[in-house]
């Protein structure tokens, strides 16, 4: 296998213009009233404040500053499968540093770990122990970003051999710790699974903020039915993306690779729902949780890329593929349990996650949502640290 090459992001500014310009003369429509003081995202994404932020777009966002600031990590690009995987590759600070692959989900990406970088692999410039620094590893998902677009779907089960011979064939990494939250807590789920020390892989431990891959079992407890009934009607109400995405991608492929304004509102609508927007002393917002420039470079890197679609595809891989540990087996490697009070798809209760895997640390948080590493930043860093000076060994 040859080795990983660098890589520097450079769009090309007539893309950019494309963008720019399709942003600039869409149509607006119409929106259902709200009354004063109602849920303006009760519908979907809010117009006022899609055409607030459309505004920042054309008229004060610099894609090149930003451009600039997710060039200042270094970059590369490694070929797996006829696939060239992107990731970004940081050597932490003292003597021997341990390994962490941090894996992102939909609708985010490598981006969402931009703020945690330097917490994990340089501690000491934050008050904290050069000697607990971390090697990073962030890859952006086959189909995602600047990684290359598989010419079918592809799920987290096939991603995780991916990724361990990422970290083992082409990085050298006989041994390291993976996180993942989203699609992540799924890739994740599956090394812990299938790529264990035990099983001839490299993974000797996982982090997780969201409960992906799924023990066999059943709710048996009340405490444990009832998180099931809530999860149920959570679904109902949040899942229509899901079933879309996981079924029919190329329909919805057709408007949303056209319409840059389309693509935020489907993505956007997201950051909303499914993150932490109180903020003491003001009313919910999402600018609580993000910022503008946040929400539009993570945007841009499905624009700028082109990969709305393939992007989609990896949920209907994940339902060709399945996605459930085999009735009687669990994750045996040390397991770290996130539990942040706004993530949209809830943690069932503890009883039933160690069914499925052996947790040796869980931390219920006051704040934080979906997107824990880009909402909570130091927090999210902190308990990651916590859990790899656990399991360095």
């Amino acid at each position: 296998m040859a080795g990983p090459t660098p890589f520097k992001i450079d769009v090309p500014q007539q893309k950019l213009d494309k963008i720019l310009a399709r942003v600039r003369g869409y149509i607006w429509h119409e929106m259902p009233d709200i009354a004063e003081g109602g849920d303006r995202w009760a519908y979907g994404t809010d117009m006022a404040y899609l055409k607030e932020l459309c505004a920042y777009w054309t008229d004060g966002y610099d894609w090149r500053t930003r451009e600039t600031e997710l060039n200042r990590y270094p970059h590369f690009m490694a070929k797996l499968d006829d696939l060239d995987i992107h990731f970004i590759h940081v050597k932490g600070s003292g003597a021997a540093p341990a390994t962490l692959l941090l894996t992102h989900g939909w609708p985010g990406s490598f981006f969402e770990f931009y703020d945690v970088i330097e917490r994990l692999a340089h501690p000491e410039q934050f008050g904290g122990n050069a000697e607990d620094g971390v090697n990073l590893v962030i890859p952006s998902l086959p189909g995602y970003a600047f990684s290359s677009k598989p010419g079918k779907p592809v799920g987290p089960r096939y991603t995780a051999t991916l990724w361990d011979r990422l970290m083992r064939e082409a990085l050298g990494y006989d041994s390291y710790i993976a996180q993942g939250g989203d699609w992540g807590s799924l890739v994740t789920g599956w090394l812990g699974y299938n790529h264990s020390p035990a099983k001839g892989g490299g993974c000797k431990a996982i982090h997780l903020n969201m409960m992906g891959l799924r023990p066999a079992v059943f709710p048996e407890t009340d405490e444990e039915k009832k998180w099931a009934e809530e999860s149920a009607l959570t679904f109902e109400m949040e899942g229509a993306y899901f079933r879309l995405h996981a079924t029919k991608p190329q329909t919805l492929s057709y408007g949303m690779m056209d319409s840059p304004v389309g693509a935020a509102g489907w993505i956007i609508e997201k950051f909303n729902s499914w993150s932490d927007k109180r903020a003491s002393g003001k009313p919910d917002s999402i600018e609580n949780a993000y910022s503008k420039d946040q929400l539009l470079t993570n945007l841009m890197l499905y624009l700028v890329t082109g990969s709305f679609n393939t992007a989609t595809w990896f949920y209907r891989g994940f339902m060709e593929e399945g996605g459930a540990m085999a009735p009687g087996t669990r994750v045996e490697v040390p397991t770290a349990v996130a539990n942040f009070p706004r993530e949209f798809i809830s943690w069932s209760p503890r009883s039933m996650v160690e069914k499925g895997y052996n947790i040796v640390q869980w931390t219920d948080f006051e704040h934080g949502g979906h997107f824990a590493a880009m909402e909570t930043k130091g927090v999210f860093a902190g308990d990651v640290a916590a859990f790899v000076r656990q399991v360095r060994g």
